[in-house]
């Protein structure tokens, strides 16, 4: 009988098992394989005496990370083996250094010993876990695995030679401590992506100017509302339409914030930037909401997009700057197209997710009352994906005030152009004081937009 087999007592084991559950006798045995009776006993130990009852695993403390592999314990898995790499780095570098070698070796030994006799400790507990996981999804995997044992073993020979070679060797080879490329690589791609973006700015010109030319109008039309109107007329719409979309309190606030923008000046680069946020979100919306539908009705589409959507929400946005500004110059036409890319995938995003949350049940429900694909979407679907799209869209909000500083940088102007401007001249306070504003700005959206759908429940 091996040490798994192995109790502190045979009597007081068949005691334990005795007084047991047959079933639950029946399902470990299902999942261990062999040496149930140990797993049986151990188990049950510890959910009697939870910390108590746990006790050293010697087949885990000899057998390490070939142990956990061979039962699909992963985490246990990297946990001795980090033990193991650390100890035999120490050892090597004991093996390599002259003047402190037989303290280093000790301090290696005695580090292995203890990781090793610390996996055996945790062992019995995370194969309780996992064997509660695997009484709730018997599709994961149990018993003892070959395949995975030998998948253990090619982990093993892949990563300890080379990580205690690189960490403990004196000199290592070129090969293994840096990548094996060339700048040749970098430099022909680089320039390969240059000629692609001449050729389309000499060729799409047309196309580019026709784009400039769109977002230019939208923008000043906006500009017109926000800026041209007088200060009192829009300071009273912008509370009035507070309190009627999200209620006396959000446009008290709307008010105190409006009114900070003003007395320190940032009247017209506030709704400079507004106008800015506006139509940065309205072309989103227009965009993003019909392809986040279009999405949630073909998984196929939505797979395709979603790597795309990931590179659009993880590079960083001063990126955006660099094909806008390639493609369509500089001020706030390619400004505002940063922010469109910067700000659109949670809009996709939540759009998509919304849609299909929606219950099969109300859709089978609506099919069975005669519903056209068209019904069902418009009366039906979004409807119900309401608050995930509102979602969507107040996140598109901050997202497009959060990229004004970095769109300042290519003449978006707005307080954004106040902020850089304070950063390049070292003045704390204006800086300070400009993004507070835009702060403010970002706070009066989103409480607009998250407590509308809140007060028109109420009222």
């Amino acid at each position: 009988m091996t040490s798994e087999g192995r109790t502190e007592g045979t009597g007081e084991a068949t005691t334990h098992i005795g007084n047991s559950n047959p079933k639950s006798i029946q399902l470990i045995e299902a999942f261990v394989g062999p040496h149930a009776d140990y797993y049986v006993f151990q188990f049950g130990r510890i959910s009697q005496l939870g910390l108590a009852g746990i006790r050293l695993n010697w087949a885990a403390t000899l057998g390490g990370p070939f142990w956990a592999a061979t039962r699909s314990l992963w985490m246990i898995f990297g946990f001795a083996a980090l033990g193991d790499v650390i100890g035999l780095i120490m050892i090597s570098r004991a093996y390599w250094s002259s003047s402190q070698g037989n303290g280093v070796l000790s301090l290696g030994l005695l580090f292995l010993v203890a990781f090793r006799a610390a996996t055996g400790l945790v062992a019995n507990g995370a194969y309780l876990r996992a064997f509660t996981r695997w009484r709730s999804h018997r599709h994961l995997p149990h018993g003892t695995s070959w395949k995975a044992g030998l998948a253990g073993w090619a982990l093993v020979l892949a990563i300890y030679p080379l990580t205690v070679y690189r960490f403990s060797a004196p000199q290592v080879v070129e090969f293994i401590a840096t990548f094996p490329t060339t700048r040749f690589i970098k430099l022909k791609t680089a320039q390969a992506m240059d000629n692609v973006v001449d050729w389309m700015v000499i060729h799409m010109e047309t196309f580019f100017d026709s784009i400039t030319l769109s977002i230019r109008t939208v923008l000043n039309f906006l500009e017109l509302l926000f800026v041209g109107t007088p200060w009192p007329v829009t300071f009273l719409l912008i509370m009035l339409m507070a309190w009627r979309m999200a209620g006396p309190t959000v446009s008290m606030f709307s008010g105190v914030a409006l009114l900070y923008v003003g007395l320190f000046g940032f009247w017209e680069k506030a709704m400079s930037t507004f106008s800015l946020v506006g139509a940065a979100v309205c072309l989103c919306l227009i965009l993003g909401a019909p392809l986040g539908m279009w999405c949630a009705k073909n998984r196929r589409l939505y797979a395709l997009l979603r790597p795309i959507l990931d590179v659009m929400q993880t590079i960083p946005s001063f990126v955006y700057l660099i094909p806008a500004v390639a493609f369509f110059s500089i001020g706030k036409p390619p400004g505002i197209l940063a922010t469109i890319v910067f700000a659109m995938p949670p809009l996709i995003r939540l759009t998509a997710l919304g849609i299909m949350q929606v219950p099969d049940s109300v859709r089978e429900a609506a099919v069975a009352f005669g519903a056209s694909p068209r019904q069902l979407l418009w009366k039906v679907e979004i409807p119900l994906a309401l608050p995930s799209i509102m979602a969507g869209i107040n996140q598109s909000i901050m997202m497009s005030l959060s990229m004004v500083v970095v769109a300042a940088l290519i003449g978006a102007g707005g307080l954004g152009y106040d902020v850089l401007f304070a950063l390049q001249h070292v003045e704390t306070g204006n800086g300070i004081l400009a993004g507070v504003a835009i702060a403010l700005l970002a706070m009066v959206l989103d409480r607009i937009v998250q407590g509308s759908q809140k007060w028109s429940e109420r009222s």
